[in-house]
C-alpha cells in the first residue's frame, strides 16, 4: 500500500462557521450552509473515502480488510484492528452544548445499557454510540474561545457572592468537591419557571450593562449574553447558562491548545482549530443545544474538581521544523509541520497509519507528497492517509503548514504496562462524581 489522497466527509452542524472550512477546502458556499467539521478517519459515522482502483472506498472498510497491513501489528492488536483516533478540523460560529465524554468504563456500562434497553444506535436521544472513551485535543487555528472545567472553588465561592441571581438561590456552598457536586446538581435540576425566575433578571442586567459598555470575547458577560441569544426559546431561559459562570474561560490564540479528558465539563464558544481524538462519538449533554439533554447522565459521568485551565504549547523536536502536542493518552498525538523551500519533511510512519492535512500555504505554491515513485501534489485544504510502514517526503517551493495525527511512538512500550487496566479510570477513582 501507499499513500493515498483523503476524502474527508463535512457535518453541517448548526453552530458551524460558513466560510473558514469552506474557505479552507477552495469550495463554495452557495447555500449558505454551516461547516462545523471536516472528519478525517474511519469512524463509522461519517468515514474519510480514498479511491481503491478507480471507486471510492470508505477507510474503515480498508483497514477491516486489511488491518495489520494498514495499520501496523501493534496498533492492530492493541485498538482491535481499529484506527484508534479521529481528525478533525472544527469551526464553530457559535457555542456548542455543554458537555462532557465518559471513561472507557462508563462508556463500557453506558452502552451495555442502553443496548438492553433497546435503543437503536440512530436515534437522536441515544448517549451512548460506542464502547470507548473520548479524550480530546483541540489546537487554535484562529483566536478560539471555549469553557474548560470548574474554576478553582474560592472563585467560584467569589462568583456566588458577587452575582446577585445567585444569592437568590440561598444556598450554602461549601468549597470542597462534594459542596460543589452538590450545588451544581440543585442547578441542573431546578424547574423551569425557577430556572427562568432566576436567570430573567440576570440577562436583563447584562443586556442593559452591555448598552453602556459593550461586552468583549474575554469578558464571559458576551458569552451569557450571546448564548442567550442562541439558544433560549419560547421565552424561557437555557439552564447551560449557569456553566458559563462557573467553568474557566479560556482564550486561545493560533498555536495554542487544551486537552479535555474524560470527566471534564466543557464546551467550545468560537473560532477555528484542529481536533484530535480517541475515535468516539460518545458525548452527553446538558445544554446550550438543540440536541439531545441528559442531565443525570451528564452528572453521572462529570469530576467535580476546581482548577486552573492548562494550555498546552507544542514542543519542538530537535534539528526540526515539527512540533508535538504531549497527552498523556495513548490512542493519538497532534503534530504541527513547517515545510519550506530550504527544508522538506521526510519521514516513515514505522509504528502507526498517519493522517495529514495542509492547512496553510501560499495560494501560488506548489506542495507536493511523494513516497518512491509515487508524488501527490497538495492543495490547502488537502489530507491524505499514510499506512503503517511507508515512508514519505514533502516538498514545497514556498513556506507550507501541515497537521499531523498519529498514535504516540511511546504507546507500544505503554502497552505491556497499561494491559489488563482501564488506565484512564485510576486518576479518577477517588474524585466526586
Amino acid at each position: 500500500m501507499n499513500i493515498m489522497l483523503l476524502q474527508a466527509g463535512i457535518q453541517h452542524y448548526v453552530w458551524g462557521d460558513k466560510r473558514f472550512i469552506p474557505d479552507l477546502l477552495g469550495v463554495e458556499n452557495p447555500e449558505d450552509r454551516p461547516f462545523a467539521e471536516l472528519w478525517m478517519g474511519a469512524h463509522p459515522d461519517l468515514p474519510s473515502k480514498i479511491e481503491v482502483k478507480d471507486r471510492l472506498v470508505a477507510l474503515n472498510e480498508v483497514i477491516t480488510a486489511s488491518a495489520k497491513e494498514v495499520l501496523g501489528p501493534v496498533v492492530t492488536r492493541e485498538f482491535q484492528g481499529q484506527l484508534p483516533y479521529l481528525f478533525k478540523v472544527l469551526s464553530a460560529a457559535a457555542p456548542l452544548s455543554i458537555q462532557v465524554h465518559p471513561s472507557k468504563a462508563l462508556a463500557r456500562e453506558g452502552f451495555i445499557r442502553e443496548n438492553a434497553a433497546g435503543i437503536p444506535l440512530s436515534v437522536e436521544h441515544r448517549n451512548y454510540r460506542d464502547i470507548n472513551h473520548k479524550p480530546e485535543l483541540i489546537a487554535a487555528l484562529t483566536d478560539f474561545y471555549g469553557l474548560r472545567g470548574f474554576q478553582p472553588l474560592t472563585q467560584i465561592a467569589q462568583v456566588l457572592t458577587d452575582i446577585p441571581e445567585f444569592q437568590s438561590l440561598q444556598l450554602d456552598f461549601e468549597p470542597t468537591s462534594a459542596g460543589l457536586k452538590s450545588f451544581y446538581e440543585h442547578l441542573m435540576n431546578l424547574s423551569q419557571d425557577r430556572l427562568d425566575a432566576v436567570l430573567d433578571p440576570m440577562i436583563e442586567r447584562l443586556t442593559e450593562a452591555d448598552r453602556k459598555r459593550a461586552f468583549i470575547r474575554d469578558d464571559r458577560q458576551f458569552w451569557i449574553l450571546r448564548a442567550d441569544r442562541e439558544y433560549s426559546k419560547q421565552c424561557h431561559r437555557d439552564r447551560g447558562i449557569f456553566s458559563i459562570y462557573l467553568l474557566n474561560l479560556v482564550h486561545l490564540k493560533p498555536g495554542e491548545a487544551m486537552y479535555l479528558p474524560a470527566g471534564v465539563l466543557h464546551a467550545y464558544l468560537e473560532g477555528a482549530g484542529m481536533e484530535i481524538m480517541a475515535s468516539s462519538n460518545n458525548v452527553i449533554r446538558g445544554g446550550l443545544t438543540s440536541k439531545h439533554i441528559d442531565v443525570p447522565e451528564l452528572l453521572n459521568n462529570v469530576i467535580f474538581e476546581g482548577s486552573e485551565p492548562e494550555i498546552l504549547h507544542p514542543t519542538r523536536l530537535p534539528g526540526s521544523r515539527e512540533w508535538v502536542f504531549k497527552t498523556p493518552v495513548t490512542e493519538f498525538e497532534l503534530r504541527r509541520i513547517e515545510v519550506t523551500e530550504a527544508q522538506s519533511y521526510r519521514n516513515g510512519s514505522d509504528h502507526s497509519a498517519e493522517i495529514l492535512i495542509l492547512v496553510d500555504v501560499n495560494r501560488y505554491a506548489h506542495v507536493a507528497v511523494t513516497s518512491g515513485e509515487l508524488s501527490l501534489n497538495l492543495q490547502k485544504g488537502s489530507s491524505f492517509f499514510v499506512p503503517f510502514g511507508v515512508g514519505y517526503t514533502i516538498r514545497a517551493d514556498h513556506t507550507a503548514v501541515l497537521y499531523k495525527a498519529t498514535v504516540p511512538q511511546s504507546s507500544s512500550s505503554f502497552f505491556r504496562f497499561r494491559r489488563g487496566c482501564d488506565c484512564d479510570q485510576g486518576p479518577y477513582q477517588e474524585r466526586i462524581r
